[in-house]
């Protein structure tokens, strides 16, 4: 990516943006940035609130099914706040939000950990979503140039045929029941995993986008909590990790700001009898199962957040999705571009939603920037962009799931070559993210988005010191090795009857 902004490339153009979520607040921010005027079209209210704390339990966002959900906001976000909208991260910080430093808490098998300068960007921020999207949205607002409009329902796209691809000029929406057209010169959908996209390139002649789209396998359940007066978090560094995959349930830990913190469940769906977590009894049962959550949840260290409509929120119909608006012919539709989990959607399992949002929304910034007036260009320039940093991830994201699921559903790998490369990642790269300081190093960097997994488990010194932890055996690596998951049948009983 280049250099922060520092010329209004984009002066006198005005920008529309479907959807004010936080990819939308995102793309007005690089937009704005250069100079153009934007517009944010929202289908969910306007917040009728004063603080944080307020979003949270009263902010309703219908059109952000996991806005309640645990979110990571990797150190790739962070970053990119710190050297493009420091006043953003600035004002997230003063809200309340935490500065995870990824490198402070190693796992406790981990010997010969050597702090290097690049530690410094492994930071991720924690808080709860609304509080991220409550302050993103008052900081755009205040820096002018950006009007948002709620309660607006996006009909389709104003365009003028042409023999290659339509021209966006606009879009169709209707607000309080009257239709209205509103024109410009950029439209952006980031309308996330329910963009309507398709329907509306279709209406006006484009040719369909390149799309792959495959099932994640899971079904999560999120509950937030509070830490009680005087009480503190746990301690880090414990036998028992606040994050671990039982391949049956995965589990994990988002400290967050307000002294709150959510517990995410992620249940495959080769285990439907877990369907019931959805319940607060039964996610309750099941975390008092989990040994890497009792000190969360003892009673005299935090409370469950009962006050909201769904004490657990239950999300399912995950998918990894990728969409290219960019084909052997140039773009489908010139003046209209797709940010977000509106063309890259992935499973949220590894935390990197908003991530890609911010990212995609600045590398279309960059792509403008070196087309302002070729907006054909600009849009080749920015698929070439997503598909460097934001592919990879993806495919990632499609891999760990197939083999997820695989193991859910108690299969072996078919062929040798999977065998082998699936015994390499659990008893090589897997184990040694415990006990090699470099393996873990680059598992961290790929997991905040620094590098693609390509980059980080592709260097020569990460497979040869992978590789040596795997030639030691099971037998020397068992001193690595996380504690044993509770009992299958016995906890799932439990959870049942608790329900």
């Amino acid at each position: 990516m280049s250099a922060p902004v520092d010329t209004p490339t984009l002066a006198g153009r005005q920008a529309i943006v479907i959807g004010g979520g936080i990819t939308g607040l995102a793309a007005s921010l690089a937009l704005s940035a250069r100079g153009a005027r934007v517009t944010v079209l929202e289908r969910d209210s306007q917040p009728e609130v004063a603080s944080a704390t307020e979003a949270f339990a009263a902010w309703e966002r219908k059109g952000a099914t996991q806005v309640r959900h645990s979110h990571a906001f990797l150190g790739r976000l962070r970053k990119l706040l710190r050297e493009r909208h420091p006043e953003l991260l600035d004002a997230l910080l003063a809200a309340g939000a935490r500065e995870l430093r990824m490198m402070d808490n190693p796992p406790p098998t981990l010997r010969g950990l050597q702090r290097e300068p690049e530690d410094e960007e492994l930071v991720a921020l924690g808080c709860r979503r609304t509080t991220f999207e409550w302050v993103a949205r008052r900081y755009v607002l205040d820096r002018g140039g950006v009007t948002v409009m709620s309660d607006v329902t996006v009909s389709g796209l104003i365009a003028a045929p042409a023999a290659v691809a339509p021209t966006v000029s606009g879009v169709r929406y209707v607000r309080g029941g009257v239709a209205v057209e509103l024109r410009g010169d950029i439209v952006i959908d980031a309308g996330g995993r329910t963009s309507h996209a398709l329907e509306w390139l279709a209406s006006i002649g484009a040719r369909p986008p390149i799309e792959q789209t495959e099932a994640s396998g899971v079904v999560y359940y999120t509950r937030f909590y509070r830490l009680l007066s005087g009480a503190s978090e746990p301690l880090p560094g414990g036998r028992h990790p606040s994050a671990a995959d039982f391949n049956w349930v995965k589990y994990a830990v988002f400290p967050a700001d307000d002294r709150t913190f959510s517990i995410t469940l992620a249940v495959p769906l080769a285990f439907p009898r877990l369907k019931v977590l959805a319940r607060a009894a039964a996610f309750d049962e099941m975390v008092r199962n989990i040994p890497g959550l009792i000190p969360w949840t003892a009673p005299d260290v935090s409370q469950p957040i009962n006050n909201l409509q769904h004490p657990v929120q239950a999300m399912g119909g995950l998918i990894n999705r990728l969409r290219r608006f960019v084909d052997e012919q140039g773009p489908i539709a010139v003046g209209f571009f797709v940010l977000g989990d509106a063309a890259y959607c992935t499973n949220p399992l590894y935390g990197r939603g908003c991530a890609q949002g911010f990212l995609h929304a600045e590398l279309l910034g960059d792509a403008l920037d070196a087309h302002p007036s070729d907006l054909a260009a600009a849009a080749v320039a920015l698929d070439r962009g997503a598909r460097a940093e934001i592919e990879p991830f993806y495919r990632a994201s499609v891999l760990a799931d197939r083999e997820a699921v695989r193991k859910a559903e108690g299969r072996k790998p078919r062929r040798l070559v999977n065998r082998v490369r699936t015994r390499f990642f659990e008893d090589g790269v897997g184990v040694a993210t415990r006990c090699d300081p470099v393996v873990f190093r680059a598992f961290i960097r790929m997991m905040n988005m620094f590098e693609t997994p390509e980059q980080a488990f592709g260097r020569p010194e990460v497979i040869l010191r992978s590789l040596w932890v795997w030639l030691r055996g099971r037998r020397y690596n068992r001193r690595y090795a996380l504690p044993p998951p509770p009992p299958l049948e016995e906890t799932v009983a439990r959870v049942e009857a608790a329900a």
